[in-house]
């Protein structure tokens, strides 16, 4: 019984520890950002698992697969259109070894109509999945949020918190 014991116990020890799931994401969040704002779709689309299904803010914006999400990513991630994504808050929960759920907050600024720049709040939910030795979305599903109740004040003041 104790030789069972030691080699459970040996086992586990010598078990890799589990990388941050918060780092993870975040690198996975923050590579999206960045690759959006520069207009680099395929950048974009490296992120994305060949099977992976995203539900973006918009009428009929859902998408199955790299094809139909890089049409979508297409008209959100035009180059030269100034898109500027912020990460303000990521929650970040491992679901065994290879997938990983996000919740998160981001500030969007996107051009508006007569060149003025409409900023909202956007809050996405994210299953990421470990594959070839990358994370990569699995589900992306993002939704238009109205500011949390501290900004909603100061908005409505007529200025923005940082």
């Amino acid at each position: 019984m104790k030789h069972w014991m030691v080699l459970g116990l040996m086992a586990v020890l010598a078990r890799p520890a589990l990388a941050d799931p918060t780092a993870d994401a975040r690198g996975v969040e923050e590579a999206f950002a960045h690759a959006c704002s520069a207009g680099d779709l395929k950048g974009v689309m490296a992120l994305y698992a060949d099977d992976a299904i995203a539900v973006w803010p918009g009428q009929g914006a859902e998408a199955k697969g790299k094809a139909d999400i890089g049409k979508m990513a297409a008209a959100l991630c035009k180059q030269g259109s100034g898109a500027q994504f912020t990460l303000e808050s990521l929650e970040a929960l491992p679901l065994g070894d290879a997938h990983i759920v996000t919740v998160a907050h981001w500030e969007s600024t996107l051009a508006g109509p007569a060149r003025r720049r409409l900023t909202t709040q956007v809050r996405s939910t994210e299953v990421l999945v470990k594959k070839d030795g990358a994370w990569r979305y699995l589900v992306d599903h993002a939704s238009i949020g109205q500011p949390r109740p501290r900004q909603a004040a100061a908005v409505r003041r007529g200025r923005r918190m940082r």
